[in-house]
Parts: structure tokens; sequence; C-alpha cells
């Protein structure tokens, strides 16, 4: 240490140690940021080494600079200076902040940016008492501490000089002065009793310095060797009950984030690193310590219960280092799970808050929405599940080292935690459930919405069923009231589609009034009131047909049974009498020829309508034509037959009208008028204006129209 050559820059406070500590232990260094701009770079890094080395190589720094007044180069040169000289040694750099916004801005960045391997606190002046205790800080800081550069120089140059005397002796035994060494333990003792960390240190090592002097002028004595023993053993008792007792003490905690917690696995592997070399060194101590209890059986007693004594703080002492570190790996890796879970919840509600649009989506887009939320939810869920469960092996850990660890306070404090995540964890849920029942609406809306058109689509298929399998191909009692019974169930159908479409509709009304989304009930409304319209009107039109039709068929068959009844009259007729005239049931005669006129007329109306419909094929309506046409046929052989008879007595007459001598016809009477001698076991004959139909439902009147008017 040459002091000489920085005796100038010591004075001028360009850097000192003002002998205080931060409250975790760490020696204070204050630089004097006024004076950076006067001294080169090299003359800054060798008065920090110079006052690193007043102090233990193991001691901490904790830099305190003060950039209210200097600029942001400024700032750059002190921390590269400080980390090239301190290296390690420096735990945590004080920065109070100036006091533009726009300059802690800069500091802050750069200090992002660069990446100093040592801890950076950016900080406001009257907040430095939260890291050091004002009795600790200098005055020009607002503290009480006194520091006199003067002073602290000298005391600096006179431990130089002691040291320097105790190299002379430790080369040349003669220069060895009993004078000296009194002047020197008194030097000593106000080292010591002036408290300061430096002053402590240069104290201790000037003791060891006298103490490896004596130990060298005693090496051959086992007196000597038993001295040594026991300052190592005071050396080793001292660390661990005071450096190394507060650095454990210091790591005692539970951290509340990630960052803190990896601060804190890796603060302890370092102490796990300095604890293996403590239990090396207490392993050559009871080395020594036995050889000495062979070679001075006197003291074996005394030996024999040092070395017990340092195995049981020593291992003591690893095992607390031990359950620290166990706690704090555990705590990692809750904290790791927690954050995870924090993640996948916060992605989880950034999905259930995204705004959706008031308009329906296609059944695709909500249902991949619907899964891409069962997935996150799915995933926070394993999330707090692993949290959870890191939680409680840290809690679990805490109680295994309950000895030696705070374990109800650790155990509180992580208990707050999962109570926290698990709260949390409800109300998300609880959210994703809504979300999922709104998501549920939207779909089962747009379900309705197809059911809706697949029943638009039904009729319309109704429809075309109606038009190619529902229309005449036989004109047959049978097959007509085949095709009417089938018409009905198909009437049916189409009522039940209808209604059932109008269900949906109400349904999907709801549904988009509950769930606020703009929809298309109104038009698949429309579009359902026209299929129905559509296919009501086809239906009616299906029906007219088969009601003329049905006409049709009663009046042949009545026609029929007519013709029938006035042959089986002139028959009768022509057993009692013996003879027919042309006279004879000439006015029911009459009106069966015009009735027939009219059933070929109305027949020839049927088989043009029926052929004028192409919603049929060719060959059936080709083949109702034709059963029309014999059906007309039928009637008209039927009468021809009938005709005959009166033709056929006619001619016998004429032949014979010679002979017989002219009676008088007698008046003839209608057919109902008929008596029963006269064939009255004939049924009555219906008025030409009304008649009877026999139906399915049972018998209707038919109106008889006139020749200008059609049965459809």
């Amino acid at each position: 240490m040459n002091w000489q050559k920085q005796r100038q820059h010591v004075l001028d406070r360009l850097a000192f140690l003002p002998g205080g500590t931060d409250r975790e232990g760490n020696a204070l260094l204050v630089v004097s940021t006024s004076q950076v701009q006067e001294c080169s770079y090299e003359n800054l890094v060798s008065l920090l080494a110079l006052l690193s080395d007043t102090l233990p190589p193991s001691t901490l720094f904790t830099v305190l600079l003060d950039t209210r007044h200097i600029h942001l180069k400024q700032l750059k040169f002190y921390l590269r200076a400080c980390q090239q000289a301190l290296y390690k040694k420096m735990r945590q750099v004080l920065i109070i902040q100036p006091e533009k916004f726009l300059e802690q801005q800069k500091i802050n960045f750069d200090l992002i940016v660069c990446g100093y391997t040592s801890k950076t606190v950016l900080i406001s002046m009257h907040k430095l008492s939260k890291f050091v205790d004002v009795n600790q800080l200098p005055e020009q800081f607002g503290g009480t501490l006194g520091y006199d550069p003067d002073a602290w120089l000298s005391k600096r140059i006179e431990i130089k000089k002691w040291q320097n005397y105790l190299a002379e002796v430790d080369t040349d035994g003669s220069r060895h002065n009993p004078d000296e060494d009194q002047t020197l333990d008194e030097f000593v003792s106000k080292l010591q009793a002036t408290k300061l960390v430096e002053d402590e240190y240069a104290a201790k090592s000037l003791k060891k310095s006298i103490r490896e002097l004596k130990a060298k002028e005693e090496e051959n004595s086992k007196e000597g060797l038993i001295k040594d023993h026991t300052a190592g053993v005071s050396d080793f008792l001292d660390w661990i009950e005071g450096s190394g007792e507060k650095w454990l003490n210091s790591l005692c905690q539970v951290a509340d984030n990630v960052d803190e917690a990896e601060g804190l696995v890796k603060q302890h592997e370092e102490l796990t690193n300095k604890t293996k070399e403590i239990e090396e060194q207490s392993h050559q101590l009871a080395e020594i310590a036995t050889r000495l209890m062979a070679a001075c059986p006197q003291v074996a007693i005394v030996l024999q219960k040092t070395r017990e004594q340092i195995r049981d703080v020593a291992e003591h002492f690893s095992y607390r280092v031990e359950a620290q570190t166990q706690f704090a790996v555990s705590n990692k890796n809750f904290r790791e799970k927690v954050g995870e879970f924090i993640k996948k919840s916060d992605q989880m509600l950034e999905k259930v808050c995204a705004e959706d649009e008031k308009t329906v989506k296609p059944i695709e887009e909500l249902t991949s929405t619907k899964k891409e939320l069962d997935e996150l939810v799915n995933s926070m869920n394993v999330a707090y599940e692993s949290a959870m469960d890191a939680g409680e092996d840290t809690v679990a850990k805490a109680r295994q080292y309950a000895e030696v660890l705070p374990a109800e306070e650790f155990v509180a404090h992580i208990a707050s935690s999962l109570n926290y995540l698990s709260q949390k964890q409800n109300r998300h849920n609880e959210l994703a459930s809504v979300k999922r029942l709104e998501q549920q609406q939207h779909i089962q809306l747009m379900t309705t919405y197809e059911d809706c058109d697949q029943a638009i689509k039904w009729l319309g298929e109704l429809k075309e069923t109606l038009h190619r399998e529902y229309s005449l191909s036989d004109i047959d009692e049978g097959a007509v009231r085949n095709l009417r019974n089938d018409r009905q169930d198909l009437d049916k159908t189409a009522i039940s589609t209808y209604q059932y479409g109008k269900q949906l509709l109400s349904m999907a009304k709801n549904s988009e009034r509950s769930s606020m989304k703009e929809g298309s009930t109104e038009e698949r409304k429309e579009k359902l009131e026209a299929a129905w319209k559509e296919l009501d009107l086809a239906i009616q039109n299906n029906e007219q047909r088969l009601k003329v039709v049905e006409s049709f068929m009663a009046t042949h068959r009545q026609m029929m049974e007519r013709v029938n009844e006035i042959e089986r009259s002139l028959r009768e007729r022509l057993r009692v009498s013996g003879k027919l005239n042309s006279i004879t049931l000439s006015t029911e005669r009459k009106r069966l020829r015009h009735d027939v006129d009219e059933l070929s007329k109305c027949g020839n109306l049927l088989s043009t309508q029926i052929n004028a419909d192409h919603t049929t094929t060719a060959q059936d309506r080709q083949n109702a034509i034709k059963q029309i046409s014999d059906k007309i046929d039928e009637v008209m052989t039927a009468q021809r037959r009938m005709e005959s008879l009166i033709g056929e007595e006619e001619e016998a007459g004429s032949s014979s009208s010679g002979k017989e001598k002219k009676h008088t016809p007698r008046k003839s009477r209608p057919l109902s008028k008929v008596p029963e001698e006269e064939g009255g076991d004939l049924s009555p004959v219906f008025p030409r204006a009304v008649r009877l139909l026999e139906t399915n439902e049972g018998i209707a009147p038919a109106i008889r129209l006139s020749k200008n008017e059609s049965y459809l």
C-alpha cells in the first residue's frame, strides 16, 4: 500500500471509508462525485483497491454514489472503476438519483442496458435510511457518522510503518525490539478501541503478524503448536459466530417473487461453498488436536473437548446452511410455478375479456373459440395444481427443518400465497364458466338456425314430393282412396314441420335477445312462411283435383246405376206389357243422355288439366287420361245397350202395326212415380238438380253444374 501517492486524493475525499455499514453488515464505501473528473482512471482504481485492502478479503462493499451533480458518462466512469477494483467484493451500489425525471430515466436505462454484475439501486436521498442506518451514514448524506481524512490517513501510514517493522523482524530477528513491541501492542489496542471495521481488520492483521512471528519463534516448541491451534480454533469460532452467523441469518427469509428466490438460491450456493471450506478447516483443526493430544498429554482433555466442540459447531452450522438451502430451492420452485399459473390465468382472462362482435358467428368459429377457451382453462388449472403441489412441498420443507428454521412464520407466509392462488383460480373459473355459457348459447343459436333452415328445406322437399308422388296415375276408387290417405299423412307431416319451424324461430329469437346478438330470425321467418305458403297452395290444388276426380268417379258410378235402373225398368215393362215404344221412359232417357254428354265434357276437361300438369311423367298422364276415357266409354256403352232395347221393340211393332188397331198410349209419369205393380221395386230416381255422393266421410250432396261450368 503506497498511501503517499494517494495522500492528496485521500485528503480531498475522492473516495473514503467512513467506517459505517449497511443494514446487511456490508462495509460502506463513499465516492465524492465532484472530484471524479479531476482523477485519472488508473489513480481511481488504485485508490479503491487500497481502500478495499484495508478490510478483510471476505468483506462486501455497499458503494454510495451521489449522481445529482454529475453526467451519465461520469457515472459510467465510476462504475467501471469500482467494478475493476472491487470485482466480486461489491455487494451493491446505492445511486442517489438526480432530481430531474429525464436524468433518472437515462440512468435507469443505462443500468439496464449495461448489465452490471453488481446490484445497482437508484434511490433518492431521503430513502437512504432504508438501506443504511442514519448513525452509519456520513454527515454529507444526512447521517451522524463523522469522518476525519487527516486522522484516517495518519493511522493508515502508521499501520503501514508497523507492518514494515514486523516484516523486517520476520526477515531479520536481530531487529526485534521489546520497546517497539510494547508500542505496537498499545497501537493495536487503540485500533481495536475505535471499533471501526478497517481499524479492527488492521489490528487483526497486525496481531496476526505478531502471532506469526511468535509462532515462528515457538514453532519447535509444543507450547507454540498449542497456541497456533488455539488461534485457529478462535478464528474458526469467530467466523462461525460472527460473519457466518450474520450471513446465514441475512438469508433466512421467504422470497415473494422469482427474482428474489433466484437471488437467495445463488447466495445460499455461495454460503454452501464457504461452509465446505469451514468443514475442511474443522477437520484440519481436529487432526492437529489429535496430534497435540499425543504430544502433550497434560492438555489432552482440553484438546479433546476443543476438538468435539469444533466438530459439533461445524456440523450444526452446516446443517443449518443445508436446511436454508433446501427451503430456498423449494421456494424458488414454488415461485416459478406461481409465475406460470399467473401467466396462464392472464392468458385465459385475456381470452375471456376479448370483446365479441354483435353479429352471430359461424358455428365452426364458435366451436373453435370454445375449444381454445377450454384448453386455456385446463392449462390454467393444471398450472394451479402444480403451484399448489409446489407450495405444499415448500411447507413440508419448512416443517422438516423446524428445529433450525422459523417454520411457523414461513408456513404462514406460504399459506397466504396459496390462499391468494385459490381465490384467483376460483374467480377465473367463474368468469370462464360465464364465458362458456355465453358461447354455448351462441352455438345453440346457430344450431337452431341450421335446424330452422332444415325445416324450410323439408317443406320444399314435401312440396316436390307432393308434385312428384301424389299426382293421379290411376283413376280408380282404391287408388284415389289410398292417395288421399297418404296425402293426409303428408298434410300432418307438413303441419308438424311448419309448427316445428315456428318453434325454432321462437327459440332463436329468445336466444338472440338473451345474448344480445344481431341475428337473421326475421329473414328465416319470411322464408319459412313463403315455403309454407307454397306448400299449402300445392296441397289445396291437390285437394281440389282429388275432389274433382272423386266427383267424376261418383258421377260415373251413379250414372252407371241410373242406366242399369232404367234398363231394369224397361225390361220389367217389357215383361209385363210385352211391348215397348220410343216414348217409354223418354224423359229419364233424355236426362240420361244429357248427363252422359256432361260427364263426357267433364272427363275431357279433367283430361286436359291432367295433361297440362308436367310435374308427373308423360306415361302417368297418358294412363290417367286413358282411364278417364274408358270410364266415359263404359257409361256410353251401357247407355247404348239400354237404348237398343227400345229400338228392337219398335222394329218388331212396325211389322205388326197393320194387323192390330192403334191403342191409346198411357200418360207417361216420372220413374219415381212408378207404382209397385209396374215395377215398384225399383229404387227412386233422384231429382236432376241434386244427387248424393258416397265418399270416405259418408254421403254428401254433389251439385250438378250447367253446360258452361266445370267440375273443377
